[in-house]
């Protein structure tokens, strides 16, 4: 597989991989920047949401209906987190 952003070299699976790096959008990048360390999410909120965008933005160029259920399970897990933090202050 060519890499998607340097025609004449070889994808890097491993450190670059073409299904995180669609139409110019770096999914790990974008993570980086929307979710520092120092927000508001927990460790955990941040591994959901991370995951969510990142089986929904590759499933069609990698697992397609899989990485569609491993999003779903994964925002079940936010969810779940959620309703949690809302029941813990008394909103739910």
């Amino acid at each position: 597989m060519r890499n998607i952003n340097f025609e004449d070299t070889p994808e890097d699976i491993v450190n670059k991989p073409s299904h995180y790096h669609k139409n110019e959008i770096d999914v790990n990048g974008y993570l980086e920047k929307h979710f520092p360390l120092e927000g508001s999410y927990t460790v955990a909120e941040g591994f959901y949401i991370g995951n969510v965008i990142k089986y929904t933005s590759r499933y069609k160029s990698k697992g397609g209906l899989q990485d569609l259920e491993k999003a779903e399970f994964n925002l079940k897990k936010l969810i779940e987190l959620e309703e949690k933090s809302d029941e813990s202050r008394g909103l739910g």
